[in-house]
Formats: structure tokens, sequence, C-alpha cells
């Protein structure tokens, strides 16, 4: 029997905590297929740490066409801060679509936008407050946000460690789109 395909578009929809519209990655086709794979992958993760006797939470995915799985909690150490040291990126993968980072913040970042990158976080370790758009609100670990281009944003850190967060930026990050707002 042949399959028909619905002629309905598909869209995945992702909420904000308490907002009311539903952000249609429709109208972002280039970086659709990817950021569908991560929110999948991601979702289950941010929900409740695995039981006792469950596999451990990971990060698995393809990078130029070879499979890696990361355990979560080897994430959480790769971004060491040295004494002094308030913010290290570290770059774990990166392919035409996209660049992955595990980025460690001791107390948080001024505010700030990207004018031609997406940003897709996951908070592994810590809790704070979140700047995305025109409001903030607090967030703990497991947290997930979408930061479209052009959007200010930052991250406070209220935790006595450093949090930690997974990092996707749709297309691959140039470490030149980083413009500073005034706070």
């Amino acid at each position: 029997m042949k399959r028909t395909r619905n002629a309905r578009p598909r869209h995945v929809g992702v909420r904000t905590l308490g907002a009311e519209t539903l952000l249609n990655l429709q109208r972002r086709p280039r970086c659709y297929p990817t950021l569908a794979l991560f929110l999948a992958m991601l979702a289950p993760v941010a929900a409740v740490h695995a039981a006792e006797g469950d596999p451990p939470a990971v990060l698995d995915a393809v990078f130029d066409g070879k499979r890696q799985t990361i355990a979560l909690e080897a994430l959480e150490t790769r971004p060491t801060l040295g004494p002094g040291e308030t913010f290290r990126a570290v770059e774990i993968a990166r392919d035409a679509t996209s660049s992955h980072h595990v980025v460690a913040i001791r107390e948080g970042e001024t505010p700030h936008r990207h004018d031609h990158h997406d940003l897709l976080v996951h908070l592994l370790q810590g809790h704070g407050v979140m700047l995305l758009g025109e409001g903030s609100r607090r967030v703990g670990q497991g947290s997930i946000f979408w930061v479209p281009r052009g959007t200010p944003h930052a991250f406070r850190n209220a935790a006595p460690d450093p949090a930690v967060a997974y990092i996707v930026y749709f297309p691959p990050y140039d470490s030149k789109d980083r413009v500073p707002l005034e706070e």
C-alpha cells in the first residue's frame, strides 16, 4: 500500500513557560531538521533524571558521518574554569549546519544578541535567571531555551558552582556574531 503525505505542512512547536505564543519552526526551514532532532533528543533528558538501573542520559548524535555518544555527566566536566575565569566555551563538534559547545558560567553574561545565529541551550547543571527577549525568569537544571537570531539574551548564575550548558548554534558559530547590549 502506497503512503500519501498529509497536505498540511508539518512543524515543531516549542512553548516557553507561561507564554501564549507558539514558535513555529516552519518559519526557519534552514534549521528545522537539525533542531527537530535535538529537541526530540533533549526533551526526555530534561524531564527526569534516570532511575537507578536505567541507562544514563547521553548526547547521542551523528557528526561528520560518525555517531558519537557522550554521557551528559561527562559533558558537564569539559569546560573547567580556572581561578578567576568566569566563562569558558568548549566546542565539541561542528558540521555544515551547526556547531555544538559546552559552556561554563561562574557568574553571568552581559546581555547580548546574535544577528546571524539561532541558538539552542540545554542547562545541564546549575540554576539562575535567564533574560530572553524582553523578560527574565528563574530557570533550573534541565531547562531548554530556544533563542532565535536577533533576540536579546543573557544567563545569570545563582548557584554556588558554575552553571554548565550544552549549546547548539545554527549555522556554525564563527565567534564574530556577538553584539553586546546596554544593561
